[in-house]
């Protein structure tokens, strides 16, 4: 029938169907316009007789199916015509069907409905009204046109007999249709429904109701609607049950019908108060069979409705509950627990949830029936038992019926909430109820009003008048006896939490009950303002100091888990909203990331209300200032990611507001917002997102964008992580660039590089496995920068070195235990086993230690508010759970001892776990073992926190054991220390097992932990060491020996370790070092310490073994040697593997690849065993020689082996293949293995140098990926060509480390990588990579190996050849060779007649004339003629070229005094030559600056000077003023061309000489410096006060000349000129304040007032506070005069005010130390010395600078770390200055002091003073009393600091290192400068890294030689400082230093002169104290100095850095080698018989 077969056929089925009607019709028009066949009438008469009523009933259900258009007048016709029937069947079927008719006929028919229909409603017959009750919602169905026909037959009904009656209406609607029809359409049928209509009718009428209400809206409001709904709620009453019932169930059609509408309200009434009605008469007429059926109704509204409807039935069925009639009773329990099922809710978590409405009811029954018992009872006695029972007993039906387990349970439960209720009602029954409440609490009545007083006071504020709320008050005061005052401050915080947790619903009760708290506020109330309260803003004050703790609240009440308080938190959310309005953008802003905390913890409730998180989210943003917007934004969006599936509108309105309408604010913050999911919402922002990005991207300044993914990839959330690591990769890769600028471009890296470093460093220990990747990826990317010139502070590696735990009881313990416990509760987030445990573990000691946030303060206060917000969120909840332990006890005696290896030792869990239990049994002491206790139960699942815990579990069973048990301890000790000694032990090869390492690392943390503790009360608590305790520590430590622990720290690879207990172990028994040098020398080997090596081979007496010149040989670099050893070695044991790893190492090395392959070949030919071992050497050799089928054939014939070698082999391999997927998938796995190394090393200090070779590694990796894909690209544009080197690749190679160690590697693979493509073009790039090599060896010294990649370039013709070749044979020492084939080679390649053009060759041919010059000069065998010619050729053929501008100007100079015979006249024309060429050096580069631009500076200064001269004595000579005019212009041209920061490395020369005689050498000289002033103001100022404020005239007044010049170029100077003047006066007041004897601080606001104003004026200019960092400038590393050049890349920091305290220190000149406030919010400590000319200080300390970068230039000086410690010092004028304040150090003499003094052994000054000889005294007496009184009172103890300072032996190590080096750097140094004065309080050490720190530099240039007791030793090295260095004392680290530093300097003799002899020159310093004929009005005139002795200073310092030798003043022999030189001093400077003779107050004894 569904079918749209045509029209006839359904046509014919009418007619047949219209048979019964056709005879009477015949002859209406309806029956002619249907077109039906002629034969029709005569058809129907025939069959007249078969008409029956039931066939007509069918006939016309059938007709009401044919589809509209089919006869339509006629079937209408038809069915009026049926309704009439007489028939009461016909005219229900014809009801029935009228629906589908209906549907069919469409809407044009719709009033047949009104004419045709209503009618029947008179109908007599039961069954038709049934019908008529029955269609009404298909009616409705179809007036609403949403009608569809479907097919009801289900599977289990018989088939009708007529198919088609399947079909019928359906009732159901897919989609929420909303209800669209007024309610008159229903109204006519109400009758149906009438008091006595039949109840089948009714019934059939709630049938259609579900129907119905889909479409009519019942709930309007109109009159219509509620006539029905009063009708169809009448039905409840109804008499006949089944009806009633009925109507129940249909219930909740019409509630769901509601909760979709809005206006529920008047159902809901109606609802409500005809149920009271119907339930009041019920229990009237006592029918119980009524209130049965009501409960029924009221169990379903409950059901089906939501919010006010189902307390309101739950009331109701509690009401029944408590009902007399038990059927009643049991129907209301029933109905209860149907409704919680139906809701999905446990018994109690419905109770929960309607907690308050029970309560209020329990209440209020109770109230009524105690009020109503008590009057029917006047007879007191009996009453108040049986009111009790009674109470008691409603409240124990309540309890069951929500399944509490008892009445106690249940009141503790709802005591909160009932209190409140019963206090409300201030009444004797409601006291007489509490106290029943109370007694069943075994509490009494008073406790539980002052305990619950909290909840009482805010229920009545929100729920009483004001007159309930007096008479609440006055019944409570009475009942608690407590007065109001006092009962509100018990627990005033808590109130403000409860009452502000209703502050959502109750605003203005709320703010009223606040209002009355203020006026009760206690004095010390941190609110001051007035207590009245009644405005917002003056309640926000109020509020605020409460504000942090009602938050807290606030979070705990939405993290508690009660199940079913979602309401509750629904309160909390509002009341947050709330809160935020009140307090206003100030008070939220300054507590927003707690507000974050908590509305973050809100989140987990974003599956409920939605919305509402949403809204409290967006009224944060709203309520925060909006300067804070910034730096929350990212924080804000990530946690807004979850609601955006959710509110998508919504959130995105939020972000949208944060970024568009705040867009300045947030503007420096959007790259952080990088992870936006595309939802269509947020388009808008994404595009302003993406315009964001193009805009970064273009301005250079991607310095700032990546500090942006810097910050990005710190992010707490890893999704935010990895995102940011993955375009911080791409980043670097687009601007890879940009990147090589910033590393290269100047001589230390850009301080964002080195932080980006650290931070990827830092991301190699992620969490997340893919971001630990990316970070591999992008060091890589970014390349291996030389770890000598990245700045990785070392602030945080040794920050919390001082914070040893001692014990339980140190808050520390509870602090780390915690957070590592927190760690692990959130690790096991899926076993539920161990995170109960951790729970129960937090549980414990968070009661244990008392910790929670209390209102007085306490240790567990103090405790709870260290942790960060993150961890108290998590450790909240844990301060009310109730974990219980069920451990039964173990029985530890059972145990087998040693646990080690045993059956329960053999996992390291295990073994861990086992012990830590056996141990934690035998605490004795009382808290340990209860903390220890608790943990049992996570040390099983957790071995991090057994690691933790075991040292102090092993401390505490120490202290209170039995000797037996310290035995046991002891051995199991031994056991895991000596387990692996058996084996393998000649060969040093074996890796331990991971239980070995993890067991032996575990032991050696628990020894540590004591060894410590002893030394903590050693220091601490003196009078405890010779208590029981600490001695027994100490002999348990003595049982373990120092050689045990020695040997396995080895084996486990620990070597620092090691060292720590071997030397421990020579030191406490006295052992001779000589026996145990192979152990010192295989360690030394093992750490890459070739000093270490170098040094124990200097103390061996006899001939080493093979094995030990190997150590040494191979340490050193000399790999030939190492190679002939082994070669001997093998001859004598050829079965030892290791010595061919050796030999194939060694000659990897040495690049003799072939030789590899043939030697590895030859060995596996006889030994096939060893192929994984071996097979690696050849994989290797294969690569690099480019032969890829051997290659092949290696990697397949060997699986097992992947070291690194083998890797790089793979990937060449599947890359020569273009093998894609294989490449990538092994690219990933070999980073892996890169990245593990780095994550463990980045635990310690000195990462990056340790884990170079990985950073070399991930370098290489890069490159082979970027080479890999271009080959790719290539090969699809089908022109596979690399026609030249990568663009990158030079730059990548310039930053590595300049040693052969890192960057032969990298050469290696790019002459692989270059060789991979199928062209001839690569083997010229090869060529080029191996003369790269070449250089590389020959700088390291390798000459073979140099010599091999000279060969294997030789077939490339490349003119660089020639110079390479040349210079290496120079270093070999083949001179004369080297300059012959260099002058063939330059005549060969590049010969006269063809004139070069292109770049590239010019410079090379350059570079070889250039190399002619030098060789011809350095062999002294031409004369200088021709070497000039050389010279000068090149500067003709290369003009722009700097080192051919400098070594010309360099030999003009040399050449000069011999050429002109030092005649001014002769001089002025060569000085011209020499200044120009020299200025044109400078203009090209920077490499040769310090030699230059002082000289260049000095020459013409000092000729304008000599001109002068003869002017004033009458000599004036006119040619040689026009020669002065000429080099004055000159000079000013390179002023012109020069940058400025050029001319600042020479700033302090420029100063020195504003006085100069010659007035037009002064109007230069001021143009410069105002040039210098101009681009560098804030340096200039400090590097000229001094000058400004000299007490000469001329000086200060040639000052201001330059000052007011620079003013004149620039106006704005002038205020900031101005306020520096006033700053530096106010300096000098403060440094010269006189100070009364006793006082130690100042204060700068009584004191300096002016100071302080100046600075705190608000127009002060800024000003930058002077450190070290920010006043010497770094040069650019690339050529050119690079003006664009950042000279201070560093942190500024401006002044922006002073601490108050001014503190005055003890020595002679009380000095004043202040501290400076900057403007980065730092503080900054500087020291004012008064009478005392710093500006010697200030200018060594430029020297010092000077030779720092000379440090860091060199390669051997930079891989040891060597430097000096430099600090600021700022001369204000002749005698006073400032000095930047050395923080974390200690003096030499007070260390020792303080160590002699604890051992008892201190001499004091005046037993000294007694030990001083006369002068006159004879020298063997001097030498006794040194050796034999002095040193042996005082024995070396200065080592122990190094123990106590740095407890963990790697940060000893690197400390005693750094001791070491810096030592010997200052000694050179010292030696070289001549200074003396070294006494125990100029010497300093660093706390934090161990490095030595000098100070004073007055006595110098050898003046201590003229002290009345004169200094005879050259630099500080007493026996402390001797035994300090270690067992091997001065050899090894100290010498070799010493030799670096010392060879340095010679090396850089020329330009350390030339700027020692301008300072020596300075015409400002006087360096000798004056001779006493000099008055001061000779230097008065000029202000000008002239320093007569500076000469022979010069002199001598000159001959120092050649290595001769003087004593007093009488040269001793010819000059000495380095060696020789540093022998010669060491051995002075700690000769007894010269440190006798030195005064006893420079404590030669110490």
């Amino acid at each position: 029938m569904s079918s749209h077969s045509e029209g006839g056929l359904q046509r014919r089925v009418c007619a047949l169907l219209s048979l019964p009607w056709v005879c009477e019709n015949k002859f209406i028009p309806a029956y002619k316009s249907s077109g039906f066949p002629s034969w029709l009438p005569a058809f129907a008469h025939r069959l007249s007789l078969c008409y029956s009523s039931e066939f007509q009933a069918e006939c016309v259900s059938l007709l009401a199916l044919l589809h509209g258009g089919v006869c339509e007048t006629w079937r209408v016709c038809v069915f009026t015509k049926t309704l009439l029937s007489p028939d009461e069947l016909v005219r229900a079927a014809a009801v029935k069907a009228f629906p589908l008719l209906l549907h069919h006929l469409g809407n044009s028919h719709h009033n047949l409905i009104n004419t045709t229909l209503l009618p029947m409603l008179e109908d007599s017959s039961e069954q038709v009204k049934k019908e008529l009750a029955r269609i009404i919602g298909q009616l409705s169905c179809i007036q609403s046109e949403l009608s569809q026909l479907s097919d009801t037959h289900t599977e289990s009904t018989l088939l009708p007999e007529i198919l088609c009656h399947q079909l019928s209406l359906a009732t159901e609607h897919a989609g929420n249709t909303i209800p669209s029809i007024r309610a008159t359409v229903v109204k006519p049928f109400l009758p149906l429904l009438k008091k006595q209509a039949p109840s089948s009718v009714k019934q059939a009428f709630l049938e259609a109701l579900p129907h119905l209400c889909q479409h009519v809206n019942l709930v309007g409001g109109d009159s219509d609607s509620q006539a029905v709904l009063c009708a169809l709620i009448d039905l409840m009453e109804d008499s006949d049950p089944v009806v009633r019932i009925r109507f129940s169930q249909s219930m909740r059609f019409l509630l769901t019908e509601t909760s979709r509408n809005s206006e529920q309200g008047s159902l809901s009434e109606l609802l409500v108060a005809r149920l009271k009605e119907a339930f009041n008469k019920a229990k009237l007429n006592r029918d119980d069979d009524l209130r049965n059926t009501l409960i029924l109704t009221t169990g379903e509204i409950g059901r089906a409705s939501q919010g006010s409807l189902v307390s309101f039935s739950l009331l109701r069925l509690l009401h029944c509950l408590l009902s007399k009639s038990s059927p009643v009773s049991v129907a209301a329990y029933a109905q209860i627990r149907a409704l919680a099922t139906a809701k999905g809710l446990k018994l109690q978590t419905l109770f929960s949830q309607y907690k308050n409405p029970i309560c209020q009811f329990l209440v209020e029954s109770l109230h009524s029936r105690h009020a109503s018992a008590l009057r029917s009872t006047p007879d007191q006695g009996s009453e108040s038992a049986n009111q009790r029972e009674l109470a008691l007993d409603i409240l124990a039906q309540i309890a069951h019926a929500f399944d509490f387990p008892d009445l106690h349970r249940f009141l503790t439960r709802t005591l909160q909430v009932l209190l409140p209720y019963l206090a409300a009602k201030a009444s004797s029954t409601g006291s007489a109820l509490i106290r029943t409440l109370a007694n069943e609490l075994k509490a009494n009545r008073r406790e539980i009003l002052i305990n619950n007083f909290k909840y009482i006071f805010s229920h009545l504020v929100c729920s009483c008048t004001k007159e309930e709320l007096e008479r609440a008050f006055h019944y409570l005061q009475s009942e608690t006896e407590i007065e109001l005052g006092s009962l509100l401050r018990q627990d005033f915080q808590g109130l403000h939490n409860e009452l502000l947790l209703r502050l959502g619903e109750h605003y203005q009760q709320v703010f009223n009950g606040l209002a009355i708290l203020a006026s009760f506020a206690s004095n010390d109330d941190p609110y001051q303002g007035p207590r009245d309260i009644t405005t917002p803003e003056r309640m926000a004050d109020y509020l605020q100091p409460k504000l942090l703790g009602i938050l807290a609240f606030f979070n705990m009440q939405l993290l508690s888990s009660s199940a079913g308080e979602k309401d509750r938190k629904k309160l909390a959310l509002t009341s947050v909203m709330a809160l935020m309005r009140l307090m206003g953008s100030k008070h939220i802003s300054s507590v927003r990331v707690k507000m974050m905390t908590t509305l973050r913890t809100g989140l987990r409730y974003r599956e409920d209300f939605p919305l509402l998180c949403c809204q409290t989210w967006e009224c944060f943003v709203r309520s925060v200032e909006p300067a804070h917007l910034g730096p929350l934004l990212s924080h804000v969006i990530v946690a807004l990611l979850p609601l955006i599936p959710l509110q998508p509108k919504e959130t995105a309105a939020i972000i949208r507001f944060l970024i568009l309408d705040n867009r300045e604010e947030v503007n420096d913050y959007l790259h952080e917002i990088y992870f936006l999911p595309d939802q269509r919402e947020l388009k808008d922002i994404h595009t302003v997102l993406q315009n964001y990005k193009k805009l970064t991207a273009s301005s250079s300044d991607l310095a700032a964008a990546l500090q942006l993914s810097m910050r990005a990839v710190q992010h707490e959330n890893v999704d935010v992580r990895i995102h940011a690591l993955t375009s911080l990769r791409d980043m670097m890769h687009s601007k890879q660039e940009w990147l090589l600028r910033h590393v290269c471009a100047s001589e230390a890296v850009e301080p964002v590089i080195s932080s980006l470093v650290s931070v990827l460093l830092k991301g190699c220990q992620d969490s997340s496995p893919e971001a630990r990747l990316l970070c591999g990826e992008c060091l890589g990317e970014l390349g291996a920068v030389d770890p000598g010139r990245l700045d990785l502070s070392h602030t945080h590696t040794h920050g919390d070195r001082n914070t040893f735990v001692s014990g339980v009881d140190d808050p520390n313990f509870a602090y780390e235990l915690l957070t590592e416990l927190t760690r692990t509760f959130l690790a096991y987030a899926d076993d539920v086993r161990a995170q109960d445990s951790a729970a129960y573990a937090i549980q414990e000691l968070l009661s244990i230690f008392e910790c929670r946030d209390g209102r007085t303060d306490s240790p567990g206060r103090r405790l709870w508010r260290r942790f960060p917000e993150q961890i108290q969120e998590i450790l909240e909840p844990h301060l009310n759970s109730r974990y219980k332990s069920s451990q039964k006890e173990v029985n530890w005696s059972k145990l087998k001892k040693p646990v080690y290896l045993s059956k329960r030792g053999s996992k390291f869990s295990d073994w861990s776990a086992t012990w830590a239990g056996y141990l934690i049994s035998k605490v004795r002491h009382e808290l340990a073992s209860k903390v220890f206790t608790c943990c049992s139960f996570i040390i099983k699942h957790d071995y991090k926190v057994t690691i933790y815990l075991l040292p102090h579990i092993l401390l505490y069973m120490l202290l209170g054991c039995t000797p037996a048990e310290q035995q046991e301890v002891t051995e199991e000790m031994l056991a895991v220390l000596t387990a692996g000694d058996g084996r393998g032990a000649e060969c040093g090869q074996v890796t331990a097992s991971s239980l070995s390492q993890l067991s032996t690392q575990t032991v050696f943390s628990m020894m540590s932990h004591l060894t410590q503790w002893s030394r903590h009360i050693l220091y601490s608590k003196p009078k405890q060491n010779e208590s029981g305790e600490y001695q027994r520590v100490v002999a348990f430590l003595k049982g373990i020996p120092q050689d045990v622990l020695a040997k396995a720290s080895l084996r486990s690879k620990a070597y620092t370790r090691a060292l720590m207990h071997f030397e421990a172990y020579i030191l406490e028994n006295k052992e001779n070092i000589q026996d145990h040098l192979t152990f010192l020398q295989r360690l030394y080997a093992a750490m890459h310490e070739p000093d270490g090596v170098r040094g124990v081979n200097a103390l061996r007496r006899e001939e080493p073994s093979l094995r030990e010149q190997i150590l040494e040989h191979e340490s050193i670099g000399l790999l030939r040697d190492a190679t002939a050893c082994y070669d001997r070695a093998i001859q004598l044991e050829s079965d030892q593997i290791g010595h061919y790893h050796g030999v194939m190492t060694s000659m990897l090395g040495l690049g003799q690849l072939s030789t590899v392959i043939t030697q590895v070949n030859g060995v596996l030919a006889n030994k096939h065993q060893w192929k994984s071992e071996l097979n690696t050497y050849r994989v290797e050799a294969a690569w690099k020689l480019g032969k890829w089928d051997l290659l092949e054939d290696y990697l397949s014939s060997d699986s097992q082996s992947n070291t690194w070698g083998v890797r790089l082999g793979q990937l060449l391999l599947s890359a020569k293949k273009q093998d894609g997927e294989t490449f990538y998938e092994k690219l990933k796995l070999v980073r892996k293995e890169q990245v593990v190394p780095l994550s463990a090393a980045s635990y310690e200090c000195g990462t990056y140098q340790r884990g170079y070779e990985y950073i070399v590694r991930l370098h290489m990796l890069s490159e082979l990926e970027h080479s890999f894909t271009e080959l790719q690209k290539q090969r699809e544009c089908s022109t596979p060509s690399l026609n030249q080197l990568p663009p990158h690749w030079s730059d990548r190679l310039e930053m590595t480390q300049n040693s052969f160690r890192a960057k032969e590697p990298i050469l290696a693979l790019r002459r692989a990588l270059l060789s991979l493509g199928p062209q001839p073009m690569s083997t010229e790039m090869v060529g080029e990579c191996w003369l790269q090599s070449a250089r590389v060896a020959r700088k390291a010294g390798h000459h073979q190996t140099a010599f091999n990649a000279l060969l294997n370039a030789e077939n490339t013709h490349l003119a660089e050849l020639v110079t390479e070749k040349a210079k290496w044979l120079w270093s070999k020492g083949d001179v004369h060779e080297a300059l012959i084939v260099l002058q063939k080679g330059v005549a060969q390649c590049f010969p006269d007649d063809q004139p070069l053009t292109d770049p590239r060759s010019l410079q090379t041919k350059s570079r070889a004339m250039l190399l002619v010059g030098r060789f011809m000069e350095e062999t002294a065998n031409f004369e200088s003629n021709a070497i000039m010619k050389a010279y000068k050729d090149v500067t003709n053929l290369l003009p722009e070229w700097e080192d051919g501008n400098f070594y010309l100007a360099k030999y003009y100079d040399k050449v000069m005094p011999m050429v002109t015979d030092n005649k001014l006249e002769k001089q002025g024309n060569l000085i011209r030559y020499i200044v120009t060429f020299f200025g044109k050096a400078l203009q090209f580069g920077n490499q040769y600056i310090y030699q230059a631009m002082p000289r260049m500076l000095s020459l013409w200064l000092d000729f304008g000077a000599k001109v002068c001269e003869c002017d004033k004595a009458g000599r004036s000579d006119r040619q040689l003023r026009q020669e002065l005019g000429k080099i004055n212009t000159v000079v000013s041209e390179h002023c012109a061309n020069l940058a400025p920061y050029q001319f600042l490395t020479a700033f302090s020369q420029l100063i020195s000489r504003v006085c100069h005689s010659s007035d037009e050498v002064f109007t230069v000289l001021m143009t410069i410096v105002a040039k210098v002033f101009l681009a560098y103001p804030q340096q200039a100022m400090w590097l000229m006060t001094a000058v400004s404020k000299s007490s000469y005239p001329m000086r200060m007044n040639r000052c201001n000349q330059i000052l007011k010049k620079a003013i004149s170029l620039k106006k704005s100077l002038e205020k900031f000129i101005g306020d520096a003047n006033r700053l530096t006066d106010k300096l000098l007041e403060l440094c010269n304040k006189p100070v009364d004897g006793n006082s130690t601080t100042l204060s700068m606001s009584v004191h300096f007032k002016q100071l302080k104003r100046l600075v705190e004026e608000p127009t002060f200019s800024q000003i930058l506070i002077p450190l070290q960092s920010v006043l010497i400038p770094t040069l650019p590393s690339t050529g050119g005069a690079n003006t664009q050049h950042d000279a201070f890349p560093g942190h500024w920091a401006y002044l922006d005010g002073f601490e108050d305290t001014v503190e005055i220190l003890a020595s002679l000149q009380k000095p004043k130390k202040i501290s400076l406030k900057g403007s980065d919010g730092r503080s900054y400590t500087m020291m004012c010395k008064p009478k005392d000319d710093l500006r010697k200080d200030c200018r060594l300390m430029e020297f010092n600078c000077l030779i720092n970068k000379c440090l860091r230039k060199d390669a051997e000086s930079r891989r040891r770390e060597l430097h000096i410690r430099t600090y600021a010092v700022i001369p204000l004028n002749e005698e006073c200055g400032i000095i930047e304040w050395v923080n974390n150090t200690a003096g030499l003499r007070h260390i020792l002091t303080k160590l002699y003094k604890e051992r008892g052994i201190y001499l004091s000054g005046k037993e000294l003073r007694k030990l001083i000889l006369p002068k006159t005294a004879p020298f063997e007496e001097k030498l006794r009393i040194h050796k034999e009184v002095l040193c042996v009172r005082h024995p070396p103890v200065f080592h122990e600091w190094f123990l106590r300072t740095f407890p963990d032996p790697t940060s000893w190590y690197s400390s005693r290192s750094a001791y070491c080096r810096s030592t010997a750097v200052m000694s050179m140094v010292g030696y070289v400068l001549g200074l003396g004065d070294r006494h125990g309080e100029n010497i300093l050490f660093d706390s934090f890294t161990g490095e030595c720190v000098h100070v004073d530099f007055n006595c110098l240039f050898n003046k201590g030689e003229t002290f009345d007791v004169p200094e005879v030793v050259p630099f500080r090295l007493t026996q402390n400082m001797v035994h300090a260095m270690g067992p091997m004392g001065t050899e090894g680290l100290f010498r070799q230093a010493c030799e670096v530093t010392l060879r340095l300097m010679r090396d850089q003799r020329e330009p350390l002169m030339s700027v020692l002899k301008t300072f020596l020159h300075d015409p400002l310093v006087e360096w000798s104290k004056q001779a006493k004929g000099l008055s001061k009005a000779q230097a008065n005139e000029t202000g000008e100095i002239v320093n007569e002795k500076a000469k022979t200073h010069v002199c001598d310092i000159d001959q120092r850095l050649q290595g001769v030798i003087k004593s007093r003043n009488k040269v001793l022999g010819l000059p000495l080698s380095i060696e020789g030189h540093v022998h010669y001093l060491i051995q002075e400077a700690t000769d007894d018989k010269l440190l006798c003779q030195m005064y006893l107050g420079w404590g030669p004894y110490l």
